[in-house]
């Protein structure tokens, strides 16, 4: 007879030695970074064109990838974006989830209220053009769906977590249809966009996803905390809404997204 092996805690300890650079790098980056990238905003320079892109989205882009690396996060895209306006749409695993999608591309991302109170991630979400969102109120949902309509429409990318919170569990949950709408109106494609952290060829969910209990603080120090790892972004073919609307084309992205989170 055989016994399975104890599963192997992949979650880092809370304080370590990585916090005596990584701490002031972040203090550095936030800092210094952001008001460098701010700058890149003003009308003069805003769209002047840079690496296929404007500069304040080439800046902005740049300060993600910069912030992924003091946590010990390396970047790997699988697939390209198409180009175009498109809704991006993710499973959720953790807050650094945001700044892996804007290393991606940046994008108008929407994420729930709570986030814009949250230290410095409240104030990052702000200045990068988070769509906050109120769980549970359909005049808020009408709202935010009706300004993804709009951006959409612009021609800007839009990115949401469709599983509608974090899970404590591992793998790809049930995406929520309704934020899917404003795509079909405006008929722009559908992206799914799988997200995971890998070590060792090792799923980290559990070493990145709130604990029980834990406040952002802890689990900051915690991500500082961690060895490096990487941060996957597996990008799936573009979907086109059909006869089955919003659902069926909630079901075929989250579909996409579960077989190449597992893949």
């Amino acid at each position: 007879m055989t016994v399975d092996a104890e599963p192997r805690d992949v979650r880092p300890k809370p304080w370590s030695w990585r916090l005596l650079w990584r701490l002031p790098l972040l203090m550095l980056h936030v800092l210094v970074g952001i008001p460098l990238t701010l700058l890149t905003f003003l009308p003069p320079f805003r769209h002047v064109p840079i690496a296929g892109m404007e500069l304040h989205q080439y800046s902005h882009q740049l300060w993600a990838r910069g912030m992924l690396r003091v946590f010990g996060i390396r970047l790997l895209c699988r697939g390209r974006l198409p180009a175009g306006p498109h809704l991006v749409v993710a499973n959720h695993i953790s807050w650094m989830d945001i700044v892996l999608l804007h290393a991606l591309w940046p994008m108008w991302l929407v994420a729930k209220a709570e986030i814009r109170g949250w230290p410095l991630i409240g104030l990052l979400a702000s200045l990068a053009g988070t769509l906050f969102i109120e769980r549970g109120s359909e005049e808020s949902r009408r709202r935010i769906s009706r300004r993804m309509a709009a951006l959409l429409k612009r021609g800007d990318r839009v990115g949401i977590f469709p599983e509608a919170g974090i899970s404590g569990e591992a793998g790809v949950g049930r995406f929520h249809a309704r934020l899917f709408a404003p795509a079909i109106r405006v008929q722009v494609p559908v992206v799914p966009v799988a997200l995971r952290y890998i070590r060792d060829g090792e799923d980290l969910h559990d070493a990145v996803v709130f604990s029980k209990g834990e406040d952002f603080f802890v689990n900051l120090f915690r991500l500082l905390s961690q060895p490096a790892c990487e941060g996957q972004l597996l990008i799936g073919s573009a979907l086109r809404g059909q006869a089955g609307g919003r659902s069926d084309l909630a079901r075929r992205a989250r579909d996409i997204v579960d077989e190449y989170y597992h893949a």
